[in-house]
């Protein structure tokens, strides 16, 4: 085989074609300090750093997300304890009103303070952090509670929609244990007060899914039943069926203002037929608030305006009812000297609807009960000390007991936020295994590619002697 300066040629700029590839490679290396600059350097751990590199991220928004949910209980537990501190302030007064030799002047300036308490209580429902009201649940935006005044010049705590108007507590209606086979073609009728004169009632049935193939789902159930509720002109806009976070089917009245009952033979709803649906608002203002601090892992973070001021179970919208605000506006018109009576001004004539002032209180059957705050300064003084007292250390208790859970919410946030950054740890660990360098290494390969490259060209200029045939060839 003939061997010419031609072939030599060919074959020494190719291999030092490759010795300088070789040294531009761990050039390129060094300078950018990563072990790969492009996927056809290696496939197999450009794919595995990707990965790594997605999870990298994920984790840095994770714990955005725990250090904002932390940010927002440590408020919360902050501002908890002033809303303690107000309850701690109001029954003081209470001790001193109902105990103390006081005249109603004097209970009276009693009477004022607490009405400053009960705004000051208000204003800490409302703090804001961030641009969000904390205790505002998923209605964040907007304030959770208002105050009213009324004509004595008594303070009330109300809730509030996102436009600033009142909304009535009313429980919500939602199923008791759901199952599906005991909604296989039910009726359930809607009752839609009509607020024009006259009033009048509009009953609206409509019919639940066939469910008896088993194969349905509460969430199919939810939606035929959104479905057929929009196909009602009565009831389009008006009414919403929800799944809650537990599988039961909750109904919701859109507007605040609209009143609308629902009847059924479910056995499911046996305890709301009949009732009033909650609103939407309402809902909102006592929804958890919710964050994933992990793959998969979704935790409330919050408290809401409802959860603190209702501290008993009896919740129907009444001046008897388990809940701060019901219990501010009796202490008010006790230290007023008032208390309630079924009894008239002549204090033998049951009170009717039509009386000035009357309260409907519906009795344990439903049926309609009619009060007035009427003048007893003694009888005023010994609900102060006994009833009164009672219920503010319910309510007290309330505060602190949601207080306890967003501390313990908070502490395990804490030891989250140190999982987060020990798992980011190795994260960054095993990513710069995968695409950092051996500097010290890369630095000994360097040093021999330069060393290659030069002895191959100093080689080449000694071996590849040119003469006049290369040329003519």
């Amino acid at each position: 085989m003939r061997i010419t300066n031609k072939s030599i040629s060919n074959n020494f700029l190719t291999d030092m074609q490759k010795n300088l590839q070789n040294l531009s490679k761990v050039q390129q290396q060094m300078s950018s300090m990563k072990n790969f600059s492009k996927p056809s350097d290696d496939p197999l751990n450009v794919e595995r750093s990707m990965q790594m590199q997605t999870s990298l991220n994920a984790t840095d928004q994770y714990y955005s997300n725990i250090t904002s949910a932390l940010s927002c209980m440590q408020t919360t537990d902050t501002t908890m304890g002033q809303l303690g501190t107000v309850l701690t302030n109001i029954r003081s007064d209470l001790e001193k009103a109902g105990n103390g030799p006081y005249t109603q002047d004097d209970m009276d300036k009693v009477n004022d303070e607490v009405k400053q308490y009960v705004s000051q209580f208000a204003q800490i429902l409302n703090t804001n952090l961030g641009g969000e009201y904390i205790f505002g649940g998923t209605q964040g935006l907007s304030k959770p509670v208002t105050t009213t005044t009324d004509e004595a010049g008594n303070v009330s705590i109300e809730y509030a929609d996102a436009k600033g108007n009142v909304v009535d507590s009313i429980p919500e209606v939602v199923s008791s244990g759901f199952d599906i086979t005991k909604w296989n073609k039910q009726s359930i009728t809607f009752t839609v007060k009509n607020s024009e004169e006259p009033p009048s009632d509009i009953e609206v049935p409509i019919e639940t899914l066939d469910t008896s193939d088993g194969k349905k789902t509460v969430d199919d159930v939810v939606k035929d039943l959104n479905n057929k509720i929009q196909a009602k002109d009565d009831l389009r806009d008006k009414v919403t069926a929800v799944k809650t976070n537990d599988g039961n089917i909750k109904f919701l009245a859109v507007n605040s203002s609209d009143n609308i009952k629902i009847s059924t033979d479910i056995s499911d709803m046996s305890k709301v037929n009949g009732k009033q649906l909650s609103n939407v608002d309402m809902a909102n203002i006592g929804e958890d608030k919710t964050i994933e601090v992990s793959q998969g892992v979704v935790l409330d973070y919050n408290a809401t305006a409802s959860s603190i001021m209702q501290y008993g179970e009896n919740n129907n919208n009444n001046i008897n009812d388990d809940n701060i605000k019901a219990l501010m506006n009796r202490i008010q018109h006790h230290l007023a000297g008032q208390v309630l009576s079924d009894k008239g001004a002549d204090g033998t004539t049951p009170v009717e609807a039509s009386d000035d002032g009357a309260i409907n209180i519906p009795d344990s059957d439903g049926n309609d009960h009619y009060y007035i705050w009427k003048n007893d300064e003694s009888a005023a003084k010994n609900e102060l000390i006994n009833q009164d007292l009672t219920d503010i250390d319910a309510a007290s208790k309330q505060v602190l007991k949601v207080r306890s859970q967003i501390g313990a919410k908070e502490k395990r946030m804490e030891d989250l936020q140190s999982q987060n950054q020990s798992s980011k740890l190795n994260i960054q660990e095993t990513l710069s295994k995968t695409e950092d360098i051996d500097i010290t290494q890369k630095t000994i390969e360097y040093s021999t590619m330069v060393t290659v490259y030069q002895a191959c060209l100093q080689t080449g200029a000694k071996v590849m002697q040119p003469t006049l045939m290369d040329y003519l060839s």
